[in-house]
C-alpha cells in the first residue's frame, strides 16, 4: 500500500542520516551569528526567522544538522503505535536514546538549540512544556513494550516529568482552573502545549505512582482552563497574552486530539460540550471549500506546510479511531494533497510549498517524524 511505502522510505532516509537535521528555527546554532546576537532578542527573532522563511536553503552559512529531542521522541511514539513486538528492539533504542537527551539531572527536555521568539529568549539548556509532555507520552506509549529495567527506568521518568512540572516549570492555580508554565518565566498560558499536557497527565495517571487524585484534580483543572479560553466560535487563541491572539490548524489540532484523547479515557462530561465545539469550527474553518488544511484562520490553500498537514491527519485520524467520528472523505483527501505537494518520491517530505516557491529543505523533527506519526495513525483508520 502506497502509505507503507512512504513510512519506509522515510524510516530508510532518516537512518541514513543518523536521525540528524537542519531545522527551520536552527539560525543560532551558527556559533558566531548566537555570539553577535546575544541579549538580543529582537535581532535573533529576524535572523531565525529570515533563514526559516528563505525559498533558499542558507543552512550553509554555518548551521549544525542535530539529533533533535522531538526526532527522538516522534520515533519513540512512532514504533511504539505499530503495535507489534517486532519493534521492541527499536522501541528500547529510542527509550534509552531519549534519556540522553533530557536536561542536566531533570526529567525535562528543550530544543537544545539557541532560539527566541516573541515570547522567550532560549538558549540551549532551556526546557520547554512543549519538548517535555511529547517525552512524557511517548514514555507512556512505548511502557508495554520496554524491557524491564527501562520500565522501572520510565516509570522514575513519568513520575519526574509531573514533578518537574510542579517544580521546574511550574503551576498556576487560578482557583477552578489552572495551567503549566511553557518556557520559565512565562506569565501567560499557552493553550495548545497545556491541552498536550492534559494528554500526558490522562496518560501517566495509568501508569504514575502519583496520587491519583492529584492526578485527576490537575487534569480537570486544565480541561476547565481551555473551557473558559474557548472562543464562542469554538477556536482558542495561540495563548492568553496580546501577543499570541492568532488561531492556527496545527495547535488547533493539538487541542483537539488531547481533548478526544481525554474523552476515550473516561472525561466525558468534562469535554464533550468543548471538544464538539471545537471540532465544528475545526472542520467548518481550519480547512478550504476544497479541503486544503489552512495554516492560520485567514489562509487559504497556501502555505502547504509538512507540520500543518501532518497534524491534520493525525487529530482526524485519531478522532476516528477513537470517537468514530469519521471525516473519511476529508482525511483521504488530506493525505492526497501532502503526498501530492510536500512528498519527495525518493525518500520523504519538504518542508513547504507556497503560491511561487516549494521549500525543500527536509527538517526531520519538523516534517518528516510527524507525518510519519500521522499517517501510521491513518492506516489505523483504514486510510490506504
Amino acid at each position: 500500500m502506497l502509505i507503507n511505502e512512504i513510512l519506509k522510505k522515510c524510516e530508510n532516509y532518516i537512518i541514513k542520516e543518523e536521525f540528524r537535521s537542519y531545522d527551520q528555527f536552527d539560525a543560532l546554532t551558527n556559533p558566531f551569528i548566537n555570539r553577535i546576537t546575544k541579549n538580543k532578542q529582537l535581532l535573533r527573532r529576524i535572523v531565525i526567522q529570515t533563514v526559516s522563511k528563505s525559498p533558499f536553503d542558507l543552512h550553509w552559512l554555518g548551521m549544525k544538522k542535530m539529533l533533535h529531542t522531538k526526532t527522538v521522541s516522534d520515533l519513540l511514539w512512532f514504533y511504539s503505535i505499530k503495535d507489534e513486538k517486532d519493534f521492541t528492539t527499536e522501541i528500547n533504542f529510542f527509550f534509552d536514546l531519549l534519556m540522553t537527551k533530557k536536561l542536566k539531572d531533570h526529567y525535562y527536555w528543550g530544543l537544545n538549540f539557541p532560539y527566541a521568539s516573541r515570547f522567550i529568549d532560549a538558549d540551549e539548556l532551556t526546557p520547554n512544556l512543549y519538548n517535555t509532555v511529547n517525552a512524557g507520552i511517548s514514555i507512556c506509549n512505548s511502557f508495554l513494550y520496554l524491557n524491564s529495567e527501562n520500565k522501572v527506568i520510565a516509570k522514575d521518568a513519568i513520575n519526574g516529568i509531573v514533578n518537574s512540572m510542579e517544580k521546574e516549570f511550574g503551576y498556576i492555580d487560578e482557583k477552578n482552573k489552572g495551567w503549566y508554565i511553557y518556557y520559565p518565566g512565562q506569565k501567560y498560558p499557552v493553550y495548545n502545549v497545556n491541552a498536550l499536557a492534559i494528554y500526558f497527565l490522562v496518560s501517566a495517571k495509568k501508569i504514575s505512582s502519583i496520587d491519583s487524585e492529584f492526578m485527576n484534580q490537575r487534569i480537570i483543572s486544565l480541561i476547565n482552563l481551555l473551557k473558559e479560553a474557548q472562543e464562542i466560535n469554538g477556536s482558542w487563541f495561540y495563548s492568553r497574552s496580546n501577543q499570541g491572539k492568532w488561531v492556527d490548524g496545527f495547535h488547533t489540532g493539538f487541542i483537539l486530539e488531547s481533548l478526544a484523547f481525554a474523552y476515550k479515557e473516561g472525561y466525558h462530561a468534562e469535554v464533550k460540550e468543548m471538544l464538539n465545539c471545537g471540532y465544528e469550527f475545526y472542520l467548518s474553518e481550519m480547512f478550504t471549500d476544497n479541503g486544503y488544511a489552512k495554516f492560520y484562520l485567514k489562509s487559504n490553500k497556501y502555505p502547504i506546510e509538512s507540520q500543518n498537514y501532518a497534524q491534520a491527519i493525525q487529530t482526524l485520524s485519531n478522532i476516528t479511531n477513537w470517537l468514530n467520528w469519521d471525516q473519511e472523505k476529508l482525511l483521504n483527501g488530506i493525505i492526497n494533497i501532502a503526498i501530492k505537494n510536500l512528498y519527495d518520491k525518493k525518500s520523504s517530505f519538504y518542508f513547504k510549498r507556497t503560491r511561487f516557491f516549494i521549500y525543500k529543505k527536509k527538517f526531520i523533527r519538523w516534517s518528516i517524524t510527524p507525518m510519519m506519526l500521522a499517517l501510521t495513525y491513518a492506516k489505523l483508520a483504514n486510510c490506504e
